[in-house]
């Protein structure tokens, strides 16, 4: 790949413009103008913007630090040549925080898209490389000359020694055996804390059958992914079948147990109707046991009332007197031969007879008033006497907590419907949509994969049966707490045996991966030294490189090489362009040839350091396109009639 030209509105590039030659280009311009911005535009035209980047240690991120002065989106255009012909790259900003994502990749002049290249690969499909190895290598700053390790860089490594798989890292694997391995002995730990609660509790959490079965067969699995990758994939192909069979399974069993469900409901309904119209059928209707027992208390006092006002009676005795006078008169009458007083003896018997008629009458229809009034209280409920009422509103009362409890029943029945309908929504889409499995490029991947899951999930499960198990625990039943502390034994020994296997894993992988560096180290050193023996002119022959790429470098005819902190200024920036430019030449890809951008790398090197620096770089374009950024003058002075290097004075 070589570029032609960039346009960029990209921080301080406002729509700028930089064409660019084959080989060697050397780009002047005065520090704070732009040849960073320059640099990071590049990077960005191919690998995009991180808008996942936060401000670490004072460092704004990209899509800040370089958000375009005049205010305009972040954009940019880059024509390129590659072994097809000529490609222009776009990139452009269509919402806001999310600079530079919208790309296209046309045929230069037309709208023809090139189909291989997309947003997030067209990086590593132009250079070869991913952007962790492109800005380790290819991509040279004064501030970062020097080379840290990677874990897509030790892939890249690995594969140049061993021609194997590039998906693998020593750091990846070992950080993950190192996690899996303080799960069970650090701090926070599963042996700490099963300890702890041990001597707590003296109780253990997980059965040790169910936990040997789930370890043995995490082993089997395990040993199966790294001794037979057929039978990994065969073994995953039908535990896929498997859980689509289970699935479509737990969805017909969520189903009927949804309409099991709803029957309940239904019946739970009814019931409550049932209840409700008996209610309804009392003389209290649904106004509650409350307000039923006010009423029927104010019923029964109020016929009680009217019942013994009914029974009492106004005295008849008022009423005879008179007849009882004329009584006497009428038998004195023939002893006194008083004409006058038999005939007011006469008179008054018949006026009390009179007197009595009529006030009996009046008395019998004041009760008859009372008892029927009584009966109109009485007779709602169906009562022949006050204390009836008392039995109508214990019945009604025995109604009200049936229709409460039949309303409980509803109630419960419909949660347990709705709990039902979830099972049945959440089975519904794996069972009929189809589950979502790991997919990947290679079959080593997706083997690797589906052990790192099965851990992931022997994990989840003992964290849930932990839970189960404290809960049990927590009740205080002796005979869980024996089993619980027998279980707790048993299961302490499995988890530091994990551990123990763990740390034997974590130091044979150790092991492997040092007879791996030492195999891939000399062939990095020396490149690197015989680089670095034409940038000093001999004076150094040998490097040796630490696995974390640190470096020392031996003085001809020395018998120790040097740390770098013992080297100049000027030979550890040497050093370090040696080291880059071999990692170039070992990881990317000369048949893809991607540009190597340096910026201001050369300016701590005094004059004879420069030129030899740009002697080599210059070789280094014969091969792929060299863009050097520089503040200093003197680089375009030197080689300045050399017809195959490219000089640029930046803004003019």
């Amino acid at each position: 790949m070589r570029i032609k030209k960039m346009t960029a509105w990209f921080g301080t590039l406002d729509g700028k413009s930089l064409e660019l030659g084959r080989g060697l280009n050397i780009l002047y311009a005065p520090n704070e103008s732009g040849k960073s911005t320059w640099c990071a535009f590049l990077r960005a035209m191919l690998y995009g913007v991180d808008t996942a980047q936060r401000v670490r240690q004072g460092q704004q991120p990209d899509k800040v630090k370089y958000r375009p002065w005049s205010g305009a989106p972040m954009s940019g255009s880059m024509d390129i040549e590659t072994e097809s012909g000529p490609v222009t790259l776009r990139r452009w900003t269509e919402r806001t925080g999310q600079p530079m994502q919208a790309f296209s990749a046309t045929v230069t002049g037309t709208d023809t898209p090139v189909a291989d290249l997309t947003a997030d690969d067209v990086g590593r499909a132009l250079t070869g490389a991913p952007r962790e190895v492109f800005e380790r290598s290819a991509f040279i700053r004064q501030s970062a000359l020097g080379i840290d390790s990677d874990p897509e860089l030790e892939k890249r490594f690995a594969s140049i020694v061993s021609a194997g798989d590039e998906e693998q890292s020593y750091t990846q694997a070992d950080a993950r055996l190192r996690a899996w391995q303080r799960r069970r002995t650090g701090r926070k730990g599963a042996i700490p804390e099963l300890d702890e609660q041990m001597r707590r509790l003296r109780g253990e959490l997980e059965a040790i059958e169910a936990a040997a079965r789930n370890v043995d067969a995490a082993d089997a699995e395990l040993s199966a992914a790294q001794t037979r990758q057929e039978e990994l994939v065969r073994r995953m192909e039908q535990a896929r079948a498997e859980a689509r069979k289970k699935a479509l399974a737990d969805f017909h069993a969520a189903k009927a147990e949804t309409e099991a469900r709803t029957e309940d409901l239904h019946r739970a309904e009814q019931d409550r109707d049932r209840a409700m119209e008996a209610l309804r059928a009392t003389p209290f209707g649904v106004m509650g046991p409350d307000r039923a027992g006010k009423m029927a208390a104010e019923d029964m006092d109020a016929a009680a009332a009217l019942t013994a006002q009914a029974d009492r009676t106004m005295p008849r005795w008022p009423v005879l007197i008179p007849a009882a006078i004329g009584l006497l008169l009428l038998i004195a009458a023939p002893f006194t031969r008083l004409a006058p007083a038999l005939a007011v003896g006469a008179a008054a018997c018949f006026s009390g007879a009179g007197g009595l008629y009529f006030w009996s009458r009046h008395q019998d229809e004041k009760r008859d008033a009372l008892l029927d009034r009584r009966m109109e209280i009485l007779e709602p409920y169906g009562a022949r006497e006050p204390e009836d009422i008392a039995a109508r509103l214990a019945d009604y009362e025995a109604l009200c907590r049936q229709a409460k409890g039949a309303a409980a029943a509803v109630s419960a029945a419909a949660s347990a419907l709705e709990d039902a309908r979830q099972r049945q929504k959440a089975a519904e889409e794996p069972a009929l949509n189809g589950l979502d499995f790991v997919s990947g490029d290679s079959e080593a991947a997706r083997a690797s994969r589906a052990v790192a899951e099965g851990r992931e999930h022997i994990e989840r499960l003992r964290e849930r049966r932990a839970a189960a198990e404290g809960q049990v625990r927590a009740m205080g039943d002796p005979v869980v707490l024996r089993s619980a502390l027998e279980t707790g034994a048993a299961r302490r020994e499995i988890l530091a045996a994990q551990a123990q296997a763990l740390e034997l894993a974590a130091q044979t992988m150790e092991q492997a991966d040092l007879a791996l560096r030492e195999k891939f180290s000399p062939v990095l050193a020396r490149e690197a030294a015989a680089l670095f023996g034409k940038l000093t002119d001999g004076r150094y022959d040998e490097i040796t490189l630490a696995r974390d790429l640190s470096a020392k470098a031996r003085l001809t005819g020395d018998a120790v090489g040097w740390e770098t902190d013992y080297l100049s200024q000027g030979a550890r920036d040497q050093l370090y362009l040696a080291l880059r430019l071999a990692v170039c030449s070992l990881v990317l890809p000369e048949e893809q040839a991607c540009p190597i951008v340096l910026d201001d790398a050369l300016a701590a090197f005094d004059r004879q350091r420069m030129e030899r620096a740009l002697d080599l770089l210059k070789t280094v374009a014969e091969k792929r396109q060299v863009l050097l950024f520089t503040c200093h003058e003197r680089e375009s002075e030197y080689l300045a009639d050399d017809p195959a290097v490219t000089k640029l004075t930046l803004g003019a």
